[in-house]
């Protein structure tokens, strides 16, 4: 059985409003920020087997695909993997499963390199998620992360602000260090559905802890700032440079050690 998670998880009952939402490509952080740097992380080559873990309806695994990769996906979604399954290629394979249960989902199958994009903070707990990454990669093989920045983009904790004396606008940030299950509603706009989904928000510390007990080592990190730029106005250059100085996104590479070891060693 799979870890219980310390609040719900699943967005099965969201699969058809997010998969409307994001489509075949994702959005533009897709297509600007997110997939660019897990090809520059991932250094995959064609023919490459590549695990997407908490794969959607596919985006990544397309994304590759196209570049010459085999890729398999796994996401806890029936509705999401069929999403995925009706818009696959002959480079991909979808299957249903719980990230936190990896080697269990896919016995007995190895990869040249994972990713897990947008997803790590959707899970509760993660260090199961980095054993099974561990298990199913081979040695020197690549795990790219994606996740929103864990230090700028707490829901509920940060929030933009402007000083009017100074014409800068800044992020504030209200708490950090501790973990916290936080409910996001998934359409906010709309009174009368009150439908939510849960973020979990873990300082830094934490994910690279997990990350060494679990025997692997980071080796590469990146963090993405928006290319969106805010409308023309008396505040629009002040947005602009704020924009430049606040990721939106943190990308964390890691690699299969020989042994398992402990940040504590």
């Amino acid at each position: 059985m799979p870890p219980e998670p310390a609040a719900e998880t699943a967005w099965e009952p969201q699969a058809g409003w997010y998969d409307q939402r994001q489509g075949e490509r994702g959005d533009d952080f897709h297509s600007q920020l997110v997939l660019p740097a897990v090809a520059r992380q991932l250094q995959a080559r064609p023919g490459q087997r590549v695990l997407d873990v908490c794969c959607g309806q596919g985006v990544l695994g397309r994304f590759l695909a196209e570049a010459g990769m085999e890729v398999v996906g796994v996401d806890a979604s029936p509705s999401l993997i069929e999403a995925a399954r009706a818009r696959a290629g002959h480079r991909e394979r979808y299957v249903v499963g719980d990230a936190r249960t990896l080697d269990a989902v896919l016995p007995g199958q190895r990869f040249d390199h994972a990713a897990v994009v947008l997803a790590l903070q959707d899970l509760d707990p993660i260090e199961p998620v980095f054993a099974g990454l561990r298990a199913l990669v081979k040695p020197g093989g690549r795990i790219v992360m994606v996740m929103t920045h864990p230090c700028f983009r707490i829901p509920k904790r940060t929030s933009w602000g402007f000083d009017e004396e100074q014409g800068v606008q800044y992020r504030r940030l209200e708490a950090y260090m501790s973990p916290m299950a936080l409910p996001i509603r998934t359409h906010p706009g709309q009174v009368n559905d009150s439908s939510s989904t849960t973020s979990f928000h873990r300082p830094l510390h934490h994910y690279l802890t997990a990350l060494g007990t679990a025997g692997l080592a980071v080796v590469g990190c990146e963090e993405l700032c928006s290319t969106r730029r805010g409308t023309q106005g008396i505040r629009s250059s002040a947005e602009d440079r704020a924009a430049k100085e606040f990721p939106v996104f943190m990308v964390i590479t890691a690699t299969r050690l020989w042994r398992r070891t402990s940040l504590r060693e």
